[in-house]
């Protein structure tokens, strides 16, 4: 018998429960969001400068050019790097392409291996660190990622890498925000013209996206203590990987665990009877590009993307879980998984 979800269901383990995180530290951004509010800035003021310079800074890189979104950050890195071709996953979140067409790039969808990584590589593909998984030595050199996910890699020096700070990533805002870093001082500089300005215009090609300074001010605050907020993610995966590894269900490539997913047949079943034992859980995507009306463009068949985006299935991941949810939240998916073994026999 099915169990369905419903409305009914209390969910004691959310998928994520940002207050965790927050609480610990609230006085602090409550302070640096007065301070915005105290000195009138709002926009393109110190903290916005000052987020910038650390951000560059952690992640290895020389500059980063602030914007409104992880999908803007692609797209001003695009029309500034002048793409004319991108390829990427069939198995990302649509915005990746979106991002990248709204940049001038004609966007090409492609086949992805067993493991979720595009197999076929070539000069223009754009690698995305989809759940915070980090691409082995040499196997991606490109000019540009979509890092979204994978905030605490350090990119190679010559590369170009657009993030996303929305509220949810393992270093979120309290709104929308997003990011360009590199190494390359004159593309940094046409990033920051393309960003627009209220009292200047540069071309056709500029747009408006700009961080505010309070979000500036909240991820400077975040910033400082995102290293405990990776080795939390990190514990995390290793708890989890100890619980269900023998299942044969998890993934294996090294990660940052901004998402902690498996993959397995029956995800309905399993995510509905998570959440008739109260634990939260979210498809992180459920449909291929391939499959997705989109600016791109779509060559052969697409087997493995099918297979991914039938069987993904993100469990619980975030700072202030508690060992004892992540027992719980194991004891169901094994509970299930046993019960679905035994109905196949």
């Amino acid at each position: 018998m099915t169990i369905r979800a419903t409305k009914l269901f209390r969910i004691e383990i959310p998928f994520c429960d940002l207050s965790r995180a927050h609480a610990p530290i609230r006085i602090e951004i409550e302070r640096a969001i007065t301070d915005c509010l105290d000195r009138s800035s709002f926009l393109r003021g110190p903290q916005t400068k000052a987020f910038e310079e650390e951000w560059a800074s952690y992640c290895g890189q020389a500059y980063a050019v602030c914007c409104n979104s992880g999908t803007d950050a692609l797209t001003i890195a695009a029309t500034a790097m002048n793409l004319k071709t991108a390829t990427i996953p069939a198995n990302t979140l649509p915005l990746t392409g979106i991002g990248l067409y709204r940049g001038g790039a004609q966007v090409r969808v492609a086949e992805i291996g067993p493991d979720g990584w595009i197999t076929d590589l070539r000069p223009d593909t754009i690698p995305v660190l989809i759940f915070g998984q980090l691409p082995i030595a040499n196997e991606c050199p490109a000019q540009l990622y979509d890092a979204a996910h994978a905030h605490g890699w350090k990119p190679p020096a010559g590369s170009t890498v657009a993030w996303s700070f929305y509220p949810t990533k393992t270093l979120g805002g309290l709104g929308d925000a997003g990011a360009v870093t590199t190494n390359d001082a004159s593309l940094a500089a046409e990033m920051r013209r393309l960003c627009g300005r209220d009292d200047q215009f540069h071309n056709r090609r500029q747009i408006t996206s700009r961080i505010d300074e309070i979000q500036a001010a909240v991820l400077r605050i975040k910033l400082r203590h995102l290293d405990k907020w990776l080795a939390e993610r990190q514990a995390i995966g290793v708890h989890y990987e100890k619980r269900l590894g023998a299942l044969g269900i998890t993934l294996h490539r090294p990660s940052l665990h901004h998402l902690y997913v498996v993959r397995i047949t029956g995800r309905e079943r399993l995510s509905n009877f998570l959440a008739h034992h109260g634990i939260g859980t979210k498809v992180h995507w459920s449909t291929p590009l391939h499959r997705v009306p989109g600016p791109w463009l779509k060559e052969g068949k697409y087997p493995h993307s099918e297979n991914w985006c039938a069987s993904v299935l993100s469990l619980p991941c975030f700072p202030g879980l508690h060992p004892y949810e992540i027992e719980r939240i194991c004891d169901a998916v094994e509970n299930w998984y046993e019960h679905e073994r035994d109905n196949e026999k």
